[in-house]
């Protein structure tokens, strides 16, 4: 019984301390550091996470990583990469997830593995049948980098280059997504839910298909939505728009005038500058003066005046454009009189 009661004295003591020495862990600095690094593109986001290591003087590629062996793309745990939505990479399709990264550098070619398994210690390297995808591309020569780091570069609308670069050597591959897909069906989706009580949401989705020149017909059936529940300036125009797209010219004018009335200050002298990029000065003229006669009262009054100044200044009547840069420098802030001057002076 002693021997018993001994044996479990000593089974506690060894679990208060293996406690106490939990408790009083620190949190120290790593050699190879974490980072991450996220782009967005459209409503797509690429995370890369990964641990930094330094060169400390080691020939890095062809040293203490060799070539034709799997190596886990950083230090310590494996680097992951994180694709919000479908993407592409060096054209070839990958499903949103997280996926492990790795590479196989090489002399010439560097592939590029991503693995189904995201969790795993670096040094648990993925088999064939884990390896969802693999690329090939070519290493590029830089000026040396000490520590190893992640970039983003190239970017446009909907792709981007994701970098690795460390020592002399520097990876690139792209990454692709399909953006005008993937905000449509967002959006669709989301219309399913609260957002879809709003004729903003029916008209932003609209406006976005005419934008990208995409599923006209179906923009015409939201935009309709859109102005079932309220007419606005904003909504008749993406309406007006697609109309013109059509080719249904007259049956755009007339609804353009029947929002004239709806827009507000900021709306309708937008609209204007568009007709007046449009080398249209007689409509924007129109929109421009119809704007100073409803909202006269307005504070920036002066700016909307100098907006109808420019487009007679554009069409060529200098006179009237003369008259209301004057009038627009009277109601400004004397800070804009060196702006008006400058105007006036040039014109004759």
């Amino acid at each position: 019984m002693k021997i018993i009661k001994r044996k479990i004295v000593l089974s506690l003591m060894l679990l208060v301390t293996v406690v106490i020495t939990q408790a009083q862990s620190l949190t120290m600095p790593e050699a190879s550091q974490d980072a991450s690094i996220t782009q967005r593109l459209g409503i797509s986001d690429v995370t890369i996470k990964y641990n930094s290591p330094g060169a400390h003087g080691r020939k890095i590629f062809g040293g203490i990583i060799p070539y034709n062996v799997i190596w886990r793309a950083g230090a310590n745990e494996n680097t992951t990469i994180h694709f919000s939505h479908d993407a592409m990479v060096e054209g070839k399709k990958i499903k949103a997830g997280t996926y492990g990264l790795y590479m196989i550098p090489g002399k010439e070619k560097f592939e590029i593995l991503f693995s189904k398994f995201y969790k795993s210690w670096g040094t648990t390297l993925p088999t064939e049948s884990e390896t969802v995808l693999k690329v090939s591309v070519s290493p590029e020569k830089i000026a040396f980098q000490e520590w190893l780091g992640y970039s983003f570069t190239d970017r446009s609308s909907d792709k981007l280059v994701a970098v690795l670069e460390w020592s002399d050597i520097r990876v690139p591959f792209k990454i692709e997504f399909d953006i005008t897909k993937i905000v449509i069906d967002n959006s669709i989706a989301e219309l399913k839910g609260q957002a879809g009580f709003s004729g903003t949401s029916y008209m932003q989705l609209a406006a976005y298909c005419l934008n990208n020149n995409t599923q006209l017909e179906e923009a015409m059936t939201w935009i309709d939505i859109s102005i079932s529940r309220k007419k606005t300036f904003s909504n008749l125009k993406v309406k007006a728009d697609l109309l013109l797209k059509k080719g249904q010219n007259e049956e755009a004018k007339k609804l353009m005038e029947e929002a004239f009335p709806l827009g507000n200050i900021w709306e309708l002298n937008t609209y204007g500058y568009t007709l007046l990029n449009e080398d249209n000065t007689k409509e924007a003229i129109k929109i421009f003066t119809f704007n100073i006669e409803k909202h006269s009262n307005h504070h920036l009054e002066w700016r909307f005046i100098d907006s109808l100044g420019e487009a007679y200044l554009k069409d060529g009547n200098n006179k009237l454009a003369s008259k209301y840069y004057k009038k627009a420098k009277e109601k400004a802030p004397a800070t804009q009189d060196a702006y008006f001057d400058a105007i006036l002076s040039q014109i004759k």
